[in-house]
């Protein structure tokens, strides 16, 4: 098979299967499967939210402390 074939191939097959795809989304079950993806990806969306605001609080905490030992130390040199 020759890479022109391969490619027309290729094209045809994935033609074929966006139109099987968009005719069962225009189904009711299709409809029903979209909106279900819709309210999983806005729960993914609030969970990604809510781990960045930890994740967020983590990384500040971390970096008063770093900020703190930095200032230590500083007093300690110059006590030196």
């Amino acid at each position: 098979m020759s890479e022109n074939s391969k490619f027309i191939s290729g094209l045809l097959l994935g033609a074929l299967a966006g139109t099987a795809l968009a005719l069962y989304l225009n189904t009711d079950k299709g409809k029903e499967l979209l909106a279900s993806l819709n309210i999983e990806a806005d729960h993914l969306k609030d969970e990604a939210q809510e781990g960045y605001v930890h994740v967020k609080e983590g990384v500040d905490e971390l970096l008063a402390k770093a900020k703190n030992l930095v200032k230590e130390l500083e007093q300690k040199i110059a006590e030196a």
